[in-house]
């Protein structure tokens, strides 16, 4: 049987997080599927696997690396491994799925 991860259940998992802005829903192997629910700034640095953000809702402007592009609800976004990125300039309603995959280092 397959899990079923929802928007209530990921803001449950924020809700109780350390930091209140991350809550992590799965673990399996080198995969972890969070969500993300900054709180006026994006403070995060850089990570050591490779990402994928899925925007679930608001819009702004994604900066990775010396790349800056407006997002919105329905997009995805791939940060390599080490790259130094953050949300910027974003909506109060924004909030987005995270999902680290692959080895230290990211994959080539």
């Amino acid at each position: 049987m397959a899990d079923r991860y929802t928007v209530e259940k990921a803001l449950q998992h924020v809700a109780k997080s350390d930091d209140g802005a991350y809550g992590v829903l799965l673990e399996h192997g080198t995969m972890e599927l969070g969500y993300y629910q900054p709180d006026g700034t994006d403070p995060q640095q850089p990570h050591d696997q490779d990402e994928i953000y899925i925007v679930q809702s608001g819009s702004g402007i994604f900066v990775c690396g010396d790349d800056r592009t407006s997002f919105e609800p329905g997009e995805a976004l791939f940060v390599p491994a080490g790259a130094i990125h953050r949300f910027e300039d974003f909506s109060t309603d924004f909030s987005t799925w995270v999902i680290f995959y692959g080895p230290k280092d990211g994959e080539w």
